[in-house]
């Protein structure tokens, strides 16, 4: 049986913790994992026994952040999980699990959401200097997808190699991953998807190409506080993707009945 990992990078919570916990419910256990990684260990609710025992220091925007990222991805390795997803703790599901398992099943890629045209690669042009072509040297989005292969592949270059590579490195996950790929010739792994719409893990920019930003009403990313059924709808039924979105507050409301996200995200993904 394929197993998916649900990996996320928390600072102390699941925000959508109870949505969270009735997506899993009824769902094959063997069919998934949760692995936790936390920067505070504030109990949760549901998911508290999911918890790394052991996480490193976190700072936002920081190369620790990678490191973290490895924790989870070893942990979910050495469970043989057959696909890693990462996500963070305002994620939310948008499609069925069994939409989603099968999608991820049914072939052996990775997927990132890529800068096109390398756009956002000067942010970590310091590693010119350490030996890396700039024809190497990618940004994506830091919620991805990765398969076995690439996983072992990203794990197995030890710490200080990240450190002295991308210590001075801003959002240095958003490179590592994808640059170490590239480095590698191993891109035949990645499902690319530059159009950030359509990534795997949806989030809301305001300079995107998206049926609900005309004109936009938000600068640089969207947090939502509500969200329109036509929108919720739109998102839950697009085809193939997205699979999870991003940046929705803990009491995010659907309009125009203002009810909690969760009563109604809930009747489209279960």
């Amino acid at each position: 049986m394929k197993r998916l990992a649900f990996c996320f990078l928390i600072y102390d919570e699941i925000i959508h913790e109870e949505l969270w916990y009735e997506y899993f419910q009824n769902v094959d256990i063997s069919k998934y994992s949760i692995y936790i990684h936390y920067k505070t260990n504030k109990p949760l609710k549901y998911f508290d026994n999911f918890k790394l025992d052991f996480c490193c220091e976190t700072k936002w925007g920081s190369h620790s952040l990678i490191h973290a990222h490895n924790l989870l991805f070893k942990k979910a390795l050495d469970d043989d999980n057959y696909k890693i997803i990462s996500l963070s703790q305002s994620c939310i599901p948008l499609k069925s699990f069994d939409y989603i398992y099968n999608f991820l099943t049914k072939d052996d890629l990775c997927h990132f959401n890529i800068c096109p045209n390398q756009r956002g690669w000067h942010r970590a042009k310091n590693l010119i200097d350490r030996g890396i072509l700039q024809k190497f040297i990618h940004k994506t989005s830091n919620w991805f997808i990765l398969n076995r292969k690439i996983a072992q592949l990203v794990t197995n270059i030890d710490k200080e190699t990240i450190n002295k590579l991308y210590s001075d490195i801003r959002s240095a996950e958003e490179h590592y991953y994808i640059t170490t790929i590239y480095l590698n010739n191993m891109q035949d792994n990645v499902s690319f998807t530059p159009d950030l719409a359509l990534a795997t893990t949806f989030t809301n920019w305001h300079n995107m190409q998206y049926k609900f930003n005309n004109p936009p009403k938000h600068v640089n990313l969207k947090n939502y506080k509500e969200i329109s059924k036509e929108e919720l709808s739109y998102l839950c039924n697009s085809n193939p993707l997205p699979l999870f979105g991003r940046k929705f507050l803990p009491n995010c409301i659907v309009t125009p009945d203002n009810k909690p996200l969760k009563d109604i995200l809930i009747t489209y993904i279960t």
